[in-house]
Formats: structure tokens, sequence, C-alpha cells
């Protein structure tokens, strides 16, 4: 692809990140806020339009739902979600708290399931929702199953950004925690992605030990207390492990 078309692909999706972050736009708002020439912005928008990602009514535009079609059969594609099977809502009814499925991708960490609880905290997650790997539960989970040099690529990349006061932010105690996480066999993030709450997260790996993705408890401080901490880990510890045997026959 030539550095032309790549610049055309990045400025599409530059358009359609824009629309999904503000909902909608006219043509010359969204010039004004991507700075870029409002014929060229029109352009782009008439062809998304004919491909279908973008809806316009009343000259304001808005992606559509293929966006969801297209992540809906991705994810169907991926061997952990097939895997995890019930794993979720029985997780979300014994613990009462949010419950995730989730798995790297392009450096960060994305939601791929969720389950809430009947006491659950509402945390606004969706599937494909991001967050950086070092500042969660899971993330750190997945880290912890990686190569050392692999979480030295990805934090060169996207550096250790401060979530909240507790985000881990220096390298040396991150790979310190990822040893322990190898350890005990679950991560903890407390409120450093999220203030106030707790999160507990185990691996799901492979029969050949490769990472698949983590199962993710979260909860308020508050409710989470040390010994509900460890009751959680077994939880979650127990269903990687579910899920990890289903893995061989999906």
């Amino acid at each position: 692809m030539t550095g032309t078309s790549n610049r055309s692909v990045e400025r599409a999706f530059r358009i359609v990140d824009e629309l999904a972050e503000n909902g909608s736009g006219r043509v010359s708002e969204l010039a004004e806020r991507l700075d870029m020439p409002v014929s060229t912005v029109h352009n782009y928008l008439q062809a998304l339009v004919s491909t279908g990602y973008v809806a316009v009514e009343d000259k304001e535009y808005s992606t559509t739902t293929r966006f969801l079609e297209v992540g809906h059969r991705q994810r169907h594609r991926l061997e952990v979600f097939k895997a995890v099977s019930d794993e979720l809502q029985d997780i979300a009814a014994e613990t009462g708290e949010h419950v995730t499925l989730l798995v790297e991708e392009n450096d960060q960490c994305v939601i791929v399931a969720v389950q809430e609880g009947p006491d659950a905290v509402n945390l606004f997650a969706y599937p494909g929702a991001r967050m950086p790997l070092h500042a969660a539960a899971p993330g750190k989970a997945i880290l912890a199953h990686m190569p050392d040099d692999r979480v030295r690529e990805i934090i060169d990349r996207q550096g250790l950004v401060e979530m909240t006061k507790q985000t881990i932010t220096d390298p040396d105690v991150l790979f310190d925690q990822l040893e322990r996480i190898r350890e005990q066999g679950y991560a903890v993030d407390e409120g450093e992605r999220i203030a106030g709450m707790v999160c507990l997260s185990a691996p799901v790996l492979d029969k050949g030990d490769r990472i698949r993705g983590a199962i993710c408890v979260c909860g308020p401080q508050s409710r989470i207390d040390e010994a509900r901490r460890e009751e959680i880990a077994d939880i979650v510890q127990r269903s990687a492990n579910v899920t990890q045997v289903n893995l061989d026959y999906v």
C-alpha cells in the first residue's frame, strides 16, 4: 500500500473515531475538530455512507451498526469466547458482581464478554471497550504470561499511563508484580483503573501455556474485603481452569 493510500485509510478512520466518540456531527463540525478541509471530510463521509458504515440524516452523520456486526462476528471467531461457555454467567450469579472476559489486542486489554450479577456496580463496560494492560487486573494477568521482552515492547509503545493515583507507572514495580501474579495464579487491581473498585482476575492459558485471555470480577472496595478476595480469587481461577479445558474442544 502506498503512502497516499495509508494516509487515506488513516483519515477515514479518524473520521469514524470522531463520530464514534461524539455520536454524530455535520461536515463543517467534523472538519473543524479534525483540522481537515471541509471538502476532504465531505468526500470521505460520502464514501463511508456508500459502504454502509456511516449514515446521514438531516446533514448529520453518524456511525452505523455495521461495526457491531463486524465486532460480533470477530468475537464469535475467538476460541476463548466459545470456550468460556456459561462460566461468566455462573460467576456473576455466585459472586453477585461484575464479570468480564478480556483478551489482548494491539497492546491493549479488550472486553469480549460481560455479565452482571444482582449486586454489580454499573461500570459502563461493554464488549469492545479497551483499557491499558498495566492498569487493570486482567491486563496484568495477561502480561504476566507474556515473555518479558514483549512486555517491555508494549511498555515502550504504550507507556505506563496513570489512570488513578494507584496505577503502576514504574516498570520495575510492574515486573515485580507480574512475577507475584505468576506465583499466586491471579492478579489484583486495587483502584488502579477505577478508584474505589477492586478487581481480581485469572489468566486463561491453553495446553501450550500460551495466554488466551483473562476472566475478571470487579466490585467496590467496601464489599470485597480480604476474606472475600480469597473467595473470588478461587472462583476466577476455577473458571479459568474450566475454560482452559474447554479450549481443547472448540
